[in-house]
C-alpha cells in the first residue's frame, strides 16, 4: 500500500514538474520580442527628441535642481551625470559636455537597439544611460521612465535581437523558436499580472475609485486635462462608472487574460483603457509603453498570430 502511494506521489510530482517546465520553457518564436524591442526603442527615442532642447534646464548643474541637491538623495551610489563630471573634470570636461555626452551615447545606443545591432551591448548601454538620466533630474521623471527602465533591463537578457533586426531584413539571419523566448514571454506576462493586481488592490482599498472621485480629480487637474470635463459635475455617474470599469479590468486581468476564450476581450479592454488614458489625460508615451508590453506578452499565439485580428505574421 505504501509503495502504491509513493508511486502515485511520484507521478503527481513528475506531472506538476512537466507542466511547470512546459509553461515556462515552451519554445516560442522571438518575433513578439522583436516587436517589443522596436516599440520600446521608438518610444524612448521620441521622448529623447522631445527633451533635447531642454537638457541643460532639466539635467544641467545649474538647471531647475542643482546637482549638489540631487546627490543628497538616498541612492547616492547610483550613476549620475554629476558623478561623471567629477570623474572627467581632470581631463577638461565641462558640466554641459557631460550632459550632452550622456544623451548622445543614449541616442546612438537607442538607434542601434532599434535596428538590432549588437543588441545585448546596445541594450546595456541604453539601460545604464537611462539609469544615469533618471538619477540626474526629477523634473521630467514619471511612471514612463520607470517602465522604460524595466523594459531596458529585460532587453539585456531577453533575445530581443533574434527577430525584426536589420540583418533579418536583408536575409542574413533567420528566426527560430527557442525556450529562452518562451521564458522571456512568460516573465513579461507574470510581471504584467503583478502590476495590474497590485494597482487594483491599491485602488480598491480607498473610496475614491468606488465613488468616482479619483476619475474626477485626475481629469480636472490642469496638467492632465486635455479637454473640458466640467460637464461631469452634472453627470456624476459617469466618473463612477469609469472607476468601476477600471477596477474590473485591472482586477480581472490576472484571471481572464490567460484563458483563450477570454483573452481577446480582456486584452482589447486593457488596450482601450490605456488608449483612453492617452487621449483623456495627455499621457500618450506612457500608454504606448503599456500597450507595447501587453501586445508583446499576450497579443500573439504560439504561431505568432496577432490575437485581435488573427492575421498571419510573416517573418
Amino acid at each position: 500500500m505504501n509503495y502504491l502511494k509513493q508511486v502515485s506521489l511520484s507521478k503527481i510530482v513528475h506531472t506538476v514538474f512537466d507542466k511547470i517546465t512546459s509553461f515556462f520553457l515552451f519554445p516560442i518564436s522571438p518575433f513578439p520580442l522583436g516587436f517589443f524591442r522596436i516599440g520600446i526603442g521608438l518610444i524612448a527615442l521620441f521622448l529623447l527628441i522631445q527633451l533635447w532642447p531642454y537638457l541643460l534646464q532639466l539635467y544641467g548643474n545649474f538647471g531647475f535642481i542643482q546637482w549638489a541637491i540631487l546627490e543628497t538623495n538616498t541612492y547616492t551610489w547610483f550613476p549620475s551625470i554629476g558623478k561623471l563630471y567629477l570623474l572627467t573634470e581632470p581631463i577638461g570636461f565641462s558640466p554641459e559636455t557631460c550632459v550632452y555626452l550622456v544623451f548622445l551615447v543614449y541616442g546612438i545606443s537607442l538607434l542601434g537597439f532599434i535596428l538590432g545591432i549588437i543588441t545585448r551591448v546596445t541594450a546595456f548601454l541604453v539601460w545604464i544611460c537611462h539609469l544615469t538620466i533618471i538619477n540626474s533630474g526629477f523634473m521630467s521623471i514619471y511612471g514612463l521612465d520607470t517602465m522604460l527602465q524595466i523594459c531596458f533591463f529585460y532587453a539585456i537578457w531577453m533575445p530581443v535581437g533574434k527577430s525584426l533586426t536589420i540583418f533579418h531584413l536583408f536575409g542574413k539571419e533567420t528566426t527560430q523558436p527557442s525556450f529562452v523566448s518562451g521564458l522571456s514571454i512568460r516573465t513579461l506576462q507574470l510581471h504584467l499580472c503583478i502590476i495590474y493586481l497590485n494597482t487594483s488592490i491599491a485602488k480598491m482599498r480607498g473610496a475614491q475609485w468606488w465613488d468616482g472621485e479619483a476619475i474626477w480629480r485626475a481629469l480636472m487637474q490642469p496638467q492632465f486635462s486635455t479637454f473640458s470635463y466640467d460637464w461631469l459635475s452634472v453627470w456624476p455617474f459617469v466618473p463612477k462608472f469609469i472607476g468601476w470599469s477600471v477596477l474590473l479590468i485591472e482586477c480581472g486581468y490576472l484571471v481572464f487574460i490567460w484563458p483563450q476564450k477570454t483573452r481577446k476581450f480582456w486584452l482589447s479592454s486593457i488596450l482601450l483603457l490605456h488608449a483612453g488614458i492617452a487621449l483623456l489625460m495627455g499621457l500618450p508615451l506612457f500608454s504606448l509603453t503599456m500597450i507595447v508590453m501587453n501586445v508583446t506578452a499576450f497579443g500573439w499565439d504560439k504561431n505568432t498570430r496577432f490575437f485581435i485580428k488573427y492575421k498571419k505574421v510573416r517573418f
